[in-house]
Formats: structure tokens, sequence, C-alpha cells
């Protein structure tokens, strides 16, 4: 009788080990490794610009994954934030990822006071892609050689100096009110929708001065129809040796860097992330990949999750202080 209990004990327990082990595997069924289907990284911009850097991400993290990656420009105005709000308000299963610059993040956020996201809490950082210091430039046409020139010629002829920017609160518009609340001149803000149109003015000569970064801007600076006066870097840059940094200028603290990067929705699985920043930092690695975005005139910068996002902290809390002081504000 001992022995038939027995049997019956080690039956049952056969059956409920089999039992967890068909429940384990009818559970992985029915939740398939990422990624099973198509990837889509919005870029909140317009053709032309950040989606170049993106399309090339896409096409090495399409091919590492297995899967393929499309990159979707969302662009609606608002500096980037419109396309940033579609992807906060995405599904968080890394199936929508967000390419971008800046902008929506540290220097348009401050600004708009509607965005419908929260530039830190909406997002996951992903990874850092590349970045390329910014370059303050004139027209020719005004006589001024150096930063310092140009402080005392604004001092002299107050609003008489125009800034072309990319839209109201972007870095262009909040760099020039941080030159001016540092030096006490009076710049007139001149807003384009894109540095295209911008910096087709600023050849002609409508405008006389503008920050852009060196890829857009480089080679009008060496064809001499830009005046370049200083970089945001901490140290002069090897394309441009005789232009000096902000710094050297005379006005330390004003480093700054345009940069491209990705994110993903809040409550993107930690797995999903990593697995997304190894992978992309790999590609970034890779030699091919290297002299693929410094061929687009940006340097490939690896970063944790936690670094790109401690960054996009430490700028948007610099550029919050700038809006502020300047009373910049949307509805």
């Amino acid at each position: 009788m001992g022995a038939v209990r027995g049997t019956h004990y080690l039956l049952a327990a056969i059956v409920a080990a089999l039992s967890v082990f068909l429940g384990a595997g009818v559970s992985t069924c029915a939740a398939p490794p990422y990624p099973d289907h198509i990837i889509k990284m919005i870029v909140p911009f317009p053709p032309g610009g950040a989606d170049v850097m993106a399309r090339l991400v896409a096409d090495r993290l399409a091919a590492s994954l297995g899967q393929a990656v499309i990159v979707e420009n969302r662009a609606s105005g608002g500096g980037g934030t419109i396309g940033a709000k579609t992807v906060a308000a995405a599904e968080p299963d890394g199936y929508t990822l967000l390419f971008t610059s800046p902008g929506p993040l540290t220097t348009s956020a401050p600004v708009y006071k509607n965005l419908g996201y929260d530039p830190i809490r909406s997002f996951a950082p992903v990874a850092l892609i590349a970045e390329s210091p910014f370059v303050l430039v004139v027209h020719p046409s005004v006589p001024v050689r150096s930063v310092q020139e140009l402080v005392a010629f604004a001092r002299a002829n107050p609003e008489k100096i125009s800034l072309a920017s990319v839209g109201y609160g972007t870095f262009p518009h909040l760099f020039g009110k941080q030159l001016e609340q540092r030096t006490g001149i009076t710049l007139l803000h001149v807003p384009y929708r894109g540095s295209a149109p911008a910096i087709t003015d600023l050849l002609a000569g409508q405008v006389q001065l503008y920050i852009d970064n060196t890829r857009n801007i480089s080679q009008h600076i060496h064809a001499q129809k830009l005046r370049a006066l200083a970089v945001t870097s901490e140290a002069r840059l090897g394309e441009l040796p005789d232009v000096p940094t902000m710094a050297e200028s005379g006005y330390p603290g004003f480093l700054a860097a345009y940069w491209n990067g990705v994110l993903a929705p809040a409550g993107t699985p930690a797995a999903i992330v990593e697995r997304l920043n190894v992978t992309i930092n790999a590609s970034l690695a890779a030699a091919e990949m290297r002299a693929s975005v410094l061929k687009l005139g940006m340097t490939p910068k690896i970063a944790t999750p936690q670094e790109f996002g401690a960054r996009i902290a430490a700028e948007l809390a610099e550029w919050t202080a700038v809006a502020k002081a300047a009373g910049l504000s949307i509805d």
C-alpha cells in the first residue's frame, strides 16, 4: 500500500513538473524575442538634415537585428517637439524610436509651455550617435574678425546685427540670448524654417550673424563666403585650425555641440534599451561606420544610456536658465 501511495506521489510530482515546463514553453511562445517586426525610427525634422544620419544608423541596426528599420520624417514645426511628442506617446515596446538632435529635448523644451511630454521623464535614452561643434560665423560684409570685435560693434550698433536662427527656441536663438546676457549687447533675431533658408540669406547678406554645426557651414567658410569667429568646443578643430574657441576669444563657458541620438518611449524594457545600445555602439566602433559618420562632418560618440541621459539633463538645465532669463515662452 505504501509503495502504491509512493508511486502516486511520484506521478503527481512528474505531472506538476511537466505542467510548469509546458507553461513556461507557452509563456515563451507568447512573448517572441525582440525584434519580430519592423522598427520605426522617427525624425522630427524635415528631410535632408538629421534623417541622413538616421538612415545610416537604421541600415546598420537592421543588419545587426535582422529586422527592417524604417526612418520616418515627422516635421510639423515646433522645433521638433511635435515629432518628439509622437514618440513619447507610442507603445514602449522598442518598435518606435526617436532619432533627434538636441532641440526637442534641451532648447525648444524650455520655451514651449504645452509640449505634451516631459523631455526627461517621457523618454528612455538609448544611444548617443555623433556630435559636431558649432561655429559662430558672420557675413564678410560685417567689419569684425573676432568675437570681441563683434561684441564691440554690436554695442555701438544695437539691433543692427541680425542673428539668423532655425526657429524660435532653437539653439541659434538661445545661443544669441546667452551671448546677449553675458555681454550686454542686443541682436535682432530673424527666425527661419530650417538651416537651408537661413544659410541662403546669410550668404546673400540678408542677415549678418549665425551659428551652426560644422557639417552645415564649413564648406562656406573654406570658400571664404562666411567668416568664422569662434568654435564652441574645448579645443580648436582640425578642419578649422585658425579659428579660436570661445574661451580663447575671452568668453569661457560657451561649450556646446550639435548631436544626434536615439531615444525610446519611457517604460521601454531595460533589456531592449540595452540591446539597442550595445548594437548601435558596436556599429559606431566599426571602421566603415566611423568613416561614414566622419564623412557627414560629425564625430562618432559612444555612450551608455545613463551617460546620454545625464548629458540631456545638463543641457536642459543650462538652456532652461537662459530661456527663463530672456523671458522666452510659447503657449
